[in-house]
């Protein structure tokens, strides 16, 4: 079977299956949700390659959660919100855009980023289709409109200044036409700002990680990915940053290593533990965390 990359058109390659019942099993463990409904009719979940990129992705197409999936998710998860709201990407972008006369956030959740930027830029809208995190942002006096990126471009052509979209890439089942449309409505030598989790970091150690997977992302990217984007958009890459280990994340990454690297025998754990390897391990990481590849990966690019 031939299956062209969904970001270049170019070939795929097969690398992996997901077991649906254990991607159920997991949603409903870690995150109290039922995404049974949301994957009805789909016998098996594949994992692809686009081999000009580096992009993979999941098939079938149209795996991406709609808006009732993220209202279930988000509604109920205070550790989410508190994430959405932290991020280590806003304070560089706004870096980045600061001084920009109009500028758009597409999937911008509650609107922390525009929030936070408000006093650097002149006027800023947000793109949200969620409607409990679209009313949370208007609620605080932001501008945002329930309206995907295809359809605000075609409304407001080169209407600003710098385009931005946090973690909201992986989401979505049309890369291509998601990236185009953002150019749509950036005006020519504009700014865009992408971020995605960082599928090179150890994201990539997690055996079945259920926010990493469908229906929530149904596209996993990396340093390769976002640095090829210009040989197939019209933008020139301007700049690459990688977020380093986040203090909250030390845990998470101790328990992916000690998964992967530690003997499979429970003897041997056992003695690790009793040892104190856990905790020099832990102590180790406090003091390197600033110099592993964490979470995210952002990149910033001029429209040509």
């Amino acid at each position: 079977m031939s299956v062209s990359s969904i970001l270049t058109g170019g070939p795929a390659v097969k690398v992996g299956e997901l077991d649906k019942a254990r991607l159920i099993a997991a949603y409903a463990r870690e995150h109290d949700a039922d995404i049974s409904p949301f994957l009805a009719g789909v016998e098996t979940i594949e994992r692809w390659r686009c081999e000009e990129t580096g992009l993979e992705f999941f098939r079938p197409g149209g795996l991406a959660g709609p808006p009732a999936f993220y209202e279930m998710l988000y509604s109920r998860d205070a550790e989410q919100k508190d994430y959405n709201e932290r991020r280590w990407e806003f304070s560089r972008a706004r870096d980045w855009v600061r001084g920009a006369e109009a500028v758009l956030d597409v999937g911008c959740g509650f609107g922390y980023f525009l929030d936070l930027a408000r006093d650097d830029i002149g006027r800023s809208v947000g793109l949200e289709t969620n409607a409990f995190s679209r009313s949370n942002a208007q609620s605080r006096n932001l501008t945002v409109v329930d309206q995907t990126i295809e359809q605000h471009a075609e409304e407001h052509p080169e209407a600003y200044d710098a385009v931005a979209s946090f973690q909201v890439l992986e989401h979505v089942d049309d890369p291509r036409s998601f990236i185009n449309s953002m150019l749509r409505a950036l005006r020519p030598g504009g700014t865009l700002v992408l971020s995605v989790p960082n599928n090179d970091s150890f994201l990539s150690d997690c055996p079945l990680l259920p926010l990493n997977s469908p229906p929530h992302h149904v596209t996993l990217w990396g340093w390769k990915t976002l640095e090829t984007l210009e040989r197939f958009f019209d933008i020139k890459l301007v700049s690459i940053e990688k977020e380093p280990l986040s203090k909250a994340c030390i845990g998470w990454y101790q328990s992916v290593m000690e998964e992967k690297y530690l003997p499979k025998s429970r003897l041997l754990r056992s003695l690790y533990y009793r040892l104190g390897g856990g905790n020099a391990f832990r102590r180790y990481l406090e003091d390197v965390h600033e110099t592993i590849d964490g979470h995210t990966i952002m990149a910033k690019y001029q429209k040509t």
